[in-house]
């Protein structure tokens, strides 16, 4: 297997970090990560996928590699993203696309999967795989992601950053080897002037939760693919049961996947990777 290969393209104007991994001529897979991320988050899932695909895993604005936040309200939107992704794909000479985007990735597959049905016949989504994301978020919850994101925590050493990720997203149901706890921990980090470390990503990213409700109510975007869908849903999921019914039933009609855990999740397991692999083959 080709190793993987790290790159920058200039897409609307923003520096985009991407990794990518196996043979470019292969049909292209786009993964794309929650909202703050990086490009490494799933790369186990790449390293499976490209034994058969060209697997693209780009840093959103705002996180990882890629450009900071410049336009407050603009930068953070998903319409943004939307155009910042077509821009990358056309640089990709992309003919059609399989999509597999957790959380605000998966939001943003959405659009696109709207859109390049309709107006971008030369690069439709084929596949989509919404890794525990629906079409809704309640405003409650929202307003509260503004506020945690808005003003990331701040740890005077790198264990003890690695020891608050490690207890965050367990309660919220991830399970990790010790030597990979360490591993995300690195890769989601960024040492600040004073030395101490806090989350790498832009706290301007939670505008988006702010001034972009429209974001938040993607319906008449899931009303619109064609693309063939699979929901994969977190036991503890923010995704309701009312919601996955309705999204069962309208547009794409998507197929289902209950998975253990919670939202957050690498889409790591040997079964996760399998179910991926046979959806985006279907």
């Amino acid at each position: 297997m080709n190793p993987s290969r790290s790159r920058f393209l200039t897409c609307q104007n923003r520096k985009i970090h991407l990794v990518e991994w196996g043979e470019s001529h292969k049909e292209k897979v786009i993964i794309w990560h929650g909202i703050t991320g990086t490009c490494h988050d799933h790369e186990q899932l790449a390293k499976h996928l490209a034994q058969d695909y060209h697997v693209i895993c780009p840093d959103a604005i705002g996180c990882g590699l890629s450009d900071w936040v410049r336009d407050d309200f603009v930068d953070p939107s998903l319409s943004f993203s939307a155009d910042i992704t077509c821009d990358l794909m056309r640089q990709l000479e992309a003919p059609s696309v399989r999509w597999v985007g957790s959380s605000k990735g998966g939001s943003l597959g959405m659009i696109l999967a709207a859109h390049m049905q309709e107006e971008m016949q030369e690069c439709p989504v084929t596949h989509l795989v919404l890794n525990d994301v629906g079409p809704s978020l309640p405003e409650k919850f929202r307003l509260a992601v503004k506020k945690k994101l808005s003003n990331p925590a701040r740890f005077d050493d790198f264990t003890s950053f690695e020891n608050h990720v490690c207890k965050f997203l367990s309660n919220m149901g991830l399970t990790l080897e010790e030597q990979q706890w360490r591993q995300l921990a690195q890769r989601w980090a960024r040492r600040n002037e004073n030395g101490s470390f806090s989350f790498h990503y832009d706290p301007a990213i939670a505008n988006q939760f702010s001034d972009h409700p429209e974001d938040f109510n993607l319906w008449n975007y899931y009303d619109r693919i064609t693309a063939k869908t699979l929901l994969i849903r977190g036991r503890e999921s923010i995704v309701s049961q009312e919601q996955t019914e309705q999204m069962q039933e309208r547009g794409p009609k998507c197929s289902l996947f209950p998975r253990l855990g919670g939202h957050v999740t690498l889409l790591d397991s040997d079964q996760e990777k399998s179910v991926i692999c046979e959806f985006l083959k279907s």
